[in-house]
């Protein structure tokens, strides 16, 4: 009997830690993203691009830009390429001045699960 309950209680402990490893795979993730966190550009970025695990749904998706303690860029909402839904890109519309920025965003994953996330980068032109 003691043998019984010894397997029973591997096979449901090999089986939390199979879909539970599954589970947590299956959510959305930042992989990349252009600028890089904590990177010096040379020159104003044209697009902030986020790479994902999965393609995010856009209706619960954001991205901000703003100068480091500053008000958020009036930027047109980011969107997915068409091509690969997974890529996210805010266009900027405007040339930054020097500077330290943050970018903040929000993702949507399809199964509703949201993640948010920040990074910051600095844009410092040759003069």
């Amino acid at each position: 009997m003691d043998k019984w309950i010894r397997n029973r209680a591997v096979v449901v402990a090999t089986a939390v830690l199979v879909t539970g490893g599954v589970f947590v795979c299956a959510h959305l993730a930042l992989e990349a993203s252009s600028p890089k966190g904590d990177a010096t550009v040379a020159t104003s970025p044209e697009t902030v691009t986020l790479w994902f695990t999965d393609a995010p749904q856009m209706a619960g998706t954001s991205v901000r830009l703003l100068p480091r303690g500053g008000e958020p860029l009036d930027l047109e909402p980011a969107t997915a390429k068409e091509d690969d839904p997974s890529v996210v890109v805010l266009d900027v519309s405007e040339e930054l001045a020097d500077g330290d920025y943050e970018v903040m965003w929000r993702a949507m994953a399809q199964d509703g699960h949201t993640i948010r996330g920040d990074f910051g980068f600095t844009v410092e032109t040759a003069r």
